[in-house]
């Protein structure tokens, strides 16, 4: 039994569960788009048969008593193990934006289908429609009331009073995961981070030299943060 081989074992092993748990809490959406899924299911699968491939080479082969294990090639994976194993899945939006900013004067790509009659009830599914019919139509919404759901973030030249009402839009993975929602002027302090529920009204607001949409906020509810985190083109 040579130690390559029981080093190897352990690994996929060890590569199997993690991926495996992943998929089962459906923890794997904190790194990939929902449509990717079935990658992360059938990487589960083929580690788990190489698995078993290690295991019978390991009681093949013959025993050596003397020999050096280069321990380097095993480091990338043990690395990625260690990784999830303390990765901290409550604040992964957290995390996330700590190096990023709201851009507010980008339109996102969607079908930006229009609105009829009364409050705009912002929600995953509609949410990038929103911003892109905003963005686009913004004369025909101002005035209008919107009920929307998100965290608080502020870009660095934000007032105390400003911040961005904000979702994390993840197109293939959370690598190119970006900043969406809308500016708030509150009268108040919120803390950022913080999940909130505003209700407001559309009005005209500028940005880097740009016209975008701002909601006027009436009021600001603290939430639960949501079971799903992330919205999805």
């Amino acid at each position: 039994m040579k130690l390559e081989n029981f080093l190897w074992t352990c690994i996929l092993f060890l590569l199997f569960a993690v991926i495996t748990l992943l998929n089962v809490t459906g923890k794997i959406f904190y790194f990939l788009h929902p449509r990717l899924f079935i990658y992360s299911v059938f990487a589960s699968v083929m580690l788990f048969i190489l698995f078993l491939f290690e295991i019978y080479k390991m009681f093949k082969a013959k025993i050596h008593h003397h020999y050096k294990v280069k321990l380097l090639p095993y480091f990338m994976f043990l690395l990625f193990i260690l990784t999830c194993a303390v990765y901290e899945f409550d604040n992964s939006t957290q995390n996330i934006v700590k190096n990023k900013e709201a851009n507010l004067t980008v339109a996102i790509m969607s079908k930006g289908e229009g609105f009829g009659e009364g409050v705009i009830n912002v929600d995953s599914k509609n949410y990038l429609d929103v911003m892109e019919e905003l963005t686009n139509n913004l004369d025909k919404y101002v005035g209008r009331e919107i009920i929307i759901e998100g965290f608080v973030y502020r870009n660095k030249d934000f007032s105390k009073n400003q911040f961005v009402v904000a979702r994390m839009l993840v197109t293939c993975c959370a690598a190119d995961a970006q900043i969406v929602g809308l500016m708030v002027d509150a009268g108040l302090n919120i803390k950022d981070n913080s999940w909130v529920r505003v209700r407001g009204y559309i009005k005209r607001g500028s940005y880097d030299n740009q016209q975008i949409p701002v909601i006027e906020a009436k009021s600001i509810d603290l939430i639960k943060k949501p079971k799903e985190e992330y919205i999805y083109p």
